[in-house]
């Protein structure tokens, strides 16, 4: 590719005078500077044409010192020097392109190998994935679209982090928008728990892609009977009343439902009256009872539930169903409500091979506390939420409902959670703790550039691409969230 070799920005050069094939010191040209995170290429030892692709994961300038500098500069006396300062750029090899496949180059690379800027075509034929995909903005410092590839997402789901007013929220939206305008015959449950996805644009774009529902805390939910095989029955009680497999009370409902599949039933209901059915078959007084305190909650049903909205038909039906609960009286009613639809989301979808859902939640520390007792709501409801948590984002995505979720405290979301989501991660300014957790989820040194990256821009690390990589990317806004232009001051309109 010609277009990779055009714009030579330095040379191999170590200072240590050893030579690899990972780790690659470049010394720049003295009117050329690279980007922490930007993409350069050699030429291949032995296929001039193909490129080979390195990253740079630190860039500086290097000036060597005399020990009569300090003092001058003490005494006031600055004398600069451009011919002493060097560019330097600290990279990684990512690999070449052979096949459809990136494959590592095993040879070292030698010294003083020029080192290029690659060309647009060439940086985005290296990193797009093939396939299906959605382009959410462009590649940091370049006009190359970042695209993802949709298999991978569905498949895997994904995780934003960042502060406050870094652009996660948006992120969501844009990915959501794409989403709808994008897949044909699309179904996304959105948990919006402040309102804050209350928009015109996204309400279009599902009125156009299949249909938009809004559904609040005060919308009366239908309870389905469902039916589900013995062991499937089993797994769904046991997770999501917080039995462990070895427990007496498991050990003693795992031999019941295997004796009720041996007796020839091929399916169980989720039911009250099935429970009650299997408590009855329970011999322990002790083990009953305990399995009786733990269940009660399970298919405990609201005077207000019955004839009202159907989740499971809603997603089924609509490309959009937006749980928007910002009328809800607390944080308990918000949990309750959300644990409620996404278990008959997931069982739906455990059940149904022809049923699927791409599951949005913000601020899924609120939802999932690596702390429950720190939580916004009581212990009671997460005992009961973050199983249900835990098993969708393990379980989900090869069920057909991957989870796509956003947090501003990535330290505060329960890492079993953060670690199985961050297979696909985008990472706006995060600082502290959640840079720590961020860095051992992404295991790079690039992840520290998250400390200052500007409202709008991410780091993402994942494998909807065609390299296992990180990639700053400079996110598209499809639309603004709700909370826009509505702070204290706007308000009063001091501005």
């Amino acid at each position: 590719m010609v277009e990779a070799f055009q714009e030579v920005v330095g040379h191999v050069f170590s200072s240590e005078g050893s030579y690899g094939s990972e780790r690659v010191e470049v010394t720049l040209l003295a009117n050329k500077s690279v980007y922490r995170g930007e993409y350069l290429c050699i030429r291949h030892p032995y296929e001039a044409s193909k490129p080979v692709f390195i990253q740079v994961e630190t860039a500086s300038l290097r000036r060597p010192s005399a020990s009569y500098e300090e003092k001058l500069l003490r005494d006031g006396q600055v004398r600069q020097d451009p011919e002493k300062i060097v560019g330097k750029a600290f990279c990684w090899q990512v690999g070449y392109e052979d096949s459809g496949l990136v494959r590592p180059l095993l040879t070292p690379i030698p010294p003083l190998t020029p080192v290029y800027r690659p060309g647009p075509e060439a940086l985005s034929s290296f990193i797009a994935p093939g396939g299906a995909s959605i382009s959410l903005g462009t590649i940091y410092p370049t006009d190359v679209r970042l695209s993802l590839s949709l298999k991978v997402l569905f498949r895997q789901g994904a995780l934003v982090v960042g502060g406050v007013g870094t652009g996660k929220s948006t992120l969501l939206m844009t990915l959501m928008v794409r989403m709808l305008r994008t897949v044909r015959n699309p179904h996304i449950l959105l948990i919006d728990w402040d309102g804050e996805f209350r928009s015109g644009l996204l309400e279009k774009a599902a009125e156009d892609g299949g249909g938009y529902l809004r559904v609040t805390a005060s919308t009366r939910l239908a309870r389905r009977v469902r039916s589900l095989s013995p062991e499937a029955w089993y797994s769904a009680f046991r997770t999501r009343a917080g039995l462990t497999g070895s427990s007496k009370e498991a050990r003693a409902l795992y031999a019941v439902v295997k004796r009720v599949e041996e007796e020839g039933a091929s399916s169980m209901e989720w039911s009250q009256q099935e429970f009650d059915r299997i408590l009855s078959m329970v011999q322990s007084e002790d083990v009953r009872r305990n399995l009786e305190e733990r269940g009660k909650t399970l298919f405990k049903q609201s005077p207000e539930e019955g004839n009202g909205v159907d989740v499971v038909e809603a997603v089924r039906s609509k490309a959009l169903v937006h749980a928007d609960f910002s009328d809800a009286s607390n944080w308990d009613e918000i949990i309750n409500r959300s644990r409620g639809m996404l278990e008959a989301c997931y069982l739906q979808a455990r059940s149904g091979p022809s049923f699927g859902v791409a599951v949005f939640i913000d601020e899924v520390h609120n939802f999932a506390p690596q702390s429950p007792h720190e939580g916004a709501a009581s212990r009671e409801a997460y005992d009961m939420m973050i199983p249900v948590m835990k098993l969708i984002a393990t379980t989900g995505p090869r069920n057909g409902m991957p989870l796509f979720l956003a947090t501003q405290r990535l330290s505060e979301v329960d890492k079993f959670i953060s670690t199985q989501m961050g297979q696909n991660i985008f990472a706006f300014r995060v600082e502290d703790v959640d840079l720590e957790r961020l860095r051992s989820i992404m295991g790079s040194d690039i992840a520290y550039s998250a400390r200052l990256l500007p409202r709008g821009y991410c780091i993402y690390k994942g494998h909807a691409l065609k390299i296992q990589r990180p990639v700053i990317c400079v996110v598209d806004k499809e639309a603004d969230v709700a909370s826009v232009g509505r702070d204290l001051l706007t308000r009063w309109g001091s501005q």
